[in-house]
Formats: structure tokens, C-alpha cells, sequence
């Protein structure tokens, strides 16, 4: 017997859903520029991290070609995947995003990166290497065969509300999470308590809290927004079952 079919307002918030999850966990992705002269594309794997909205933000050398193309033309595509599964990889989820990649100075862009990929703080602080922030103007999500769907910035990106005093707070906060042991944050990772994997908070927003295990990665997503500490901490008292 076959499926009844999704609705459409159930199969976008589903694809809404899923994009941001994807947008939130990434640490790789392939972006595409165009070459000034030509204008032909090209695709290279970068590391990538989430703004504190989940516009993507990278590290990259200023002397590397994909760089360059970004500064004559800062129009570029960016894929992101999600973690190897079994099966048909063409039937996993996965998001591009297209914009303009630009170079930003904000503070949270490096400490936000780092966190996320901490093994390049070997060569951050080099003279050539830049942060750089995706302005999305595009969005087109691939759920698997049958669940394509054209969404809008407005439809990934978290609400800028309450982001200054989240901000200052996250280094707190995360410590904070930390200091619970080792159970608690591994029920917040979703994952079961080993003695082989050892879970860490490592960044929050206003939509939940990222966490890691080396190379692993975990997302507590909230059902609502939280914009300051209080609604903050009640979300995670609540994921808590307290």
C-alpha cells in the first residue's frame, strides 16, 4: 500500500526544518565561484561554521584561487551534507545556498568558528587567512527523490533578537553545560552515555545548542525560540525533563 501523499505546509516545514539542521552541523561543504576572466565555475571543499543567525562562515586563505574569485566577484554556491549514511547518498538530505561570500571582522565569526573546527587554530592567526560570512539570497533543499523545495533566507535564518546578549553570555552558559557531567550533556547530544565518546556544548543561538564528540556532531533544537539568558536556560531545563 502506498503512502498518503504530505501536504505541502507539512512537507515545508519539514524542509525547513531539516535545512537549518543541515546549515547548524556542518563542518564541510563544497562551494562553487566563478572565474573572473571566463566565468566558468569552480567547486572546492571548505571548512565551514554557523553564524550565530546560521549564515555560513568561513576561514580561507586570501591566496587560495577560490579566494581570489570571491574578490573580484563575491557571488558563490555553497552544498552542504549531512554525515555518511547507508543507503542511496542521492536520498539523504542536503542544502545549497547561494549569496555573496564577503569578508567580516565580527568577533563572534572566529570564536564561533573554532569551536566548531577547533584543529584550525593551528593556522588562523596566519597573515593570509581571512574570516569570511554567506549572505544567502537563494535556498534550495533536496530531502531525498520527491522532496525538493525552493526556500527564502527567511525561512532558515534565526531571528537576530536577543543575539547581543546571548552572545556575551554563550561562554558562560557553555561552560555552564559542561560542569553538568558527562551524562547530562550526552542526553543533551541525544546520545547515550560511553565511556569511549565524550560530548561538549560548543555553541548556542537563540534556536538551541551544538554540541561535539571529536569529529562528531550534535544539535538540541528547541520547539520555540528563546531571545534572552532566563528563556535560555528554561529551554534547556525543559530538553532536561526538568
Amino acid at each position: 500500500m502506498s503512502k498518503p501523499p504530505v501536504e505541502p505546509q507539512t512537507q515545508h516545514a519539514e524542509s525547513v526544518a531539516d535545512a537549518k539542521r543541515l546549515m547548524r552541523l556542518a563542518r564541510l561543504g563544497a562551494i562553487a565561484t566563478l572565474e573572473p576572466d571566463t566565468g566558468a565555475p569552480l567547486t572546492t571543499l571548505v571548512g565551514v561554521a554557523s553564524g550565530f543567525d546560521g549564515a555560513p562562515i568561513f576561514l580561507m586563505s586570501t591566496l587560495s584561487r577560490h579566494t581570489k574569485h570571491l574578490m573580484s566577484d563575491p557571488r558563490a554556491s555553497l552544498l552542504l551534507t549531512g554525515e555518511p549514511e547507508r543507503g542511496d547518498p542521492l536520498n539523504h538530505p542536503r542544502v545549497t545556498l547561494s549569496g555573496r561570500i564577503e569578508k567580516t571582522q565580527a568577533p563572534s565569526a572566529r570564536r564561533r568558528y573554532l569551536q566548531r573546527n577547533p584543529k584550525a587554530r593551528l593556522y588562523a592567526d596566519f597573515g593570509d587567512f581571512a574570516f569570511f560570512r554567506l549572505a544567502i539570497e537563494l535556498v534550495h533543499f533536496n530531502g531525498g527523490f520527491g522532496r525538493a523545495n525552493l526556500l527564502g533566507p527567511g525561512d532558515i535564518l534565526s531571528s537576530s533578537e536577543g543575539q547581543a546578549a546571548l552572545t556575551e553570555a554563550e561562554p558562560r552558559l557553555i561552560d555552564e553545560i559542561n560542569a553538568r557531567g558527562d551524562d547530562a550533556v550526552n542526553r543533551l547530544a541525544g546520545r547515550k552515555s560511553s565511556g569511549r565518546r565524550v560530548w561538549r556544548a560548543i555553541g548556542l543561538d537563540s534556536d538551541g545548542l551544538d554540541l561535539s564528540a571529536g569529529a562528531r556532531v550534535a544539535r538540541l533544537q528547541f520547539a520555540t525560540p528563546a531571545h534572552d539568558e532566563a528563556g535560555w536556560r528554561a529551554r534547556i531545563e525543559e530538553a532536561m525533563g526538568g
